[in-house]
Formats: structure tokens, sequence, C-alpha cells
């Protein structure tokens, strides 16, 4: 039996306070993000985040996975603090960018770059293994119009994921996609949606996967997407570092534990929140079984 421990978590949205911020800068769609901050910065606070990452230190977790947002603007310097915040964390990290931080153009190696350390061999959906989990990684974030939060992964990407799903299928591996933007209509605004959720999912039906995890609406929830032989769980996780007492978007994180056996897995989820009062709570879990000569997931039951 092989027993792995990932902790996914999302939308961190580093404090930017302490940054110069040129007003050159904000000469573009920015602006919008840098007015939103200044409400914002009441909500995400770094002694929220901090209690996250130390919860998740405490788990001693084989991966962190990490899905976008890390920064507010995109900036340049924001991407170089947000590596040194990644390269102080004291667990593996996996990482994929978040609308946030791709919101106009710029240079790949100035901004979202620096955290190729942290992602696997691009380009996107890269794949990390994890002992029998496989955490393939996509990019949902793209420079959009002003007051538009959406993402996509485009005909290319999503072709290249269909091979990875099928490849690492094969393999029996345990498929853990990571993305920023949830792939279903219904958990947010269309202008915040992931515009080609139908692509997706057509690719999940067809190829299968084991779980898929999100962030983006700040919300913690739990969807399924069907699969090729049976629903697929869909994760999302409240911000890592909102302060606020409100249970389903309190700064919280997901516990994925991974169990492997010969005859196929056994994945266990539940999330850690930090309320205000500093006390954190964690909710009953929820397991998920399927069998390694079928990857897709094959059953889903709940204490």
């Amino acid at each position: 039996m092989t027993d792995i421990l990932i902790a996914h978590a999302s939308d961190p949205h580093l404090a930017i306070d302490t940054l110069r911020i040129r007003a050159g800068d904000l000469l573009n769609k920015r602006v919008l993000s840098y007015l939103s901050w200044q409400r914002r910065r009441r909500i995400h606070r770094t002694a929220a985040l901090q209690r996250v990452m130390e919860d998740i230190a405490a788990h001693n977790v084989d991966m962190l996975a990490l899905t976008g947002d890390l920064t507010n603007l995109g900036l340049p310097d924001e991407c170089a603090q947000a590596e040194r915040w990644l390269s102080r964390l004291p667990m593996p990290v996996t990482v994929v960018p978040g609308n946030h931080d791709a919101l106009v153009s710029s240079d790949w190696h100035a901004t979202i770059g620096r955290w190729s350390p942290w992602m696997g061999p691009l380009p996107f959906p890269f794949v990390r293994r994890v002992g029998p989990v496989a955490l393939i990684g996509l990019n949902s974030a793209h420079p959009t119009p002003c007051f538009n939060a959406s993402g996509d992964i485009g005909a290319h990407q999503a072709a290249r994921l269909a091979a990875v799903l099928e490849e690492t299928g094969q393999q029996g591996l345990c498929r853990v996609i990571m993305i920023h933007h949830p792939p279903l209509a219904h958990l947010t605004s269309r202008r915040k949606s992931l515009r080609d959720a139908g692509r997706f999912g057509a690719c999940i039906a067809q190829h299968g996967a084991e779980l898929v995890l999100h962030g983006h609406t700040h919300v913690s929830t739990l969807a399924t997407l069907p699969g090729r032989n049976g629903p697929v769980p869909v994760m999302g996780v409240a911000s890592a570092s909102t302060d606020t007492s409100d249970p389903a978007r309190a700064a919280s994180w997901n516990l994925v534990h991974v169990s492997s056996f010969m005859t196929g897995y056994r994945m266990e989820i539940t999330r850690r929140i930090m309320l205000p009062d500093g006390k954190a709570t964690t909710t009953p879990p929820i397991i998920f079984t399927f069998a390694a000569s079928s990857p897709a997931l094959s059953g889903i039951s709940t204490p």
C-alpha cells in the first residue's frame, strides 16, 4: 500500500502593500484590480494565509497543489515576491497560474515564468508525478478585456490533455487535474467562467480523470463531471488568505489522501478551515474509490 498526501490551496493573493507600484504600471486593465485591492486588502490577510500554510506543513504533505492567483496585478515585482514566497515554503509545491497572474500580456520570464521550478515540463498541460499520482497542470489564465475574468484552455491544450490523460490512465496512475477556473458553468458568473468548459468536459468524458482541483471563485465547493466510467469529482477551495467567519469562504485548504492498493485506489478528501478566532475545523471526509485496471472513478461513498 502507498499513501500520498496532497494539499490543495488557491488564490493566496499575496499582499502588495510593501511593493512600489508606479503610475505607468496601471495604464491598462491593472488599474481595475488595483482599485479592487484597496477594498480586498481588508479581506485578504497575511495572517490568515500564514495559518493555512502552517497547518499544511503540520500535516507533512507530499505536495501542495496551488491553483493560481498568487498575485493581484501580475506585475513583475509581484511575481518575484511570489517566487520568494514559494521558495520559503517547507513542502514541495506545484503551481498553475490564475487570471490575476495574467491580467495583461507580459514577458513570461519576468512574470509567471519565474514559477517554472514549481511546474512540470512545459508546455501546458504539464505532468508531475507524486508516487502513483499524476498532477496534470493546465493554464486557463490568459489576458481578457476589462471587467472580464474568464479563462479558457484552447484547442491545443485540450488535445494535449487528451493525450496526457490516455497515457497516464494506461499507466494506472491517479490523475489529478489542476486548473484555476472552475470547469462547470453553474459555479460562477459568465464573466468569470471557463469559456470552453464544454471542451474540457468532453475531454474528461472521453478520457477520464480521478479528480479536478480549481480555485477562482473564493468559495469551497464540490461538484462532479461525467467521466468515462463514472462521475469525476471537482473540488474548489476558498482563497487561502480570506479572513472571514463564513465557513464556505474562510481561508481553507483541501487535504487529499490517496491510498494505492494492488486492486486500485482510495481517495479521502477533507477540508481544513481557518476561522478568524484562530480555531481550525475539519469537514467530514468524502471518500472515492476506483479500480486500477479501470482508472476512471467507479464508486463514491460518504460517511
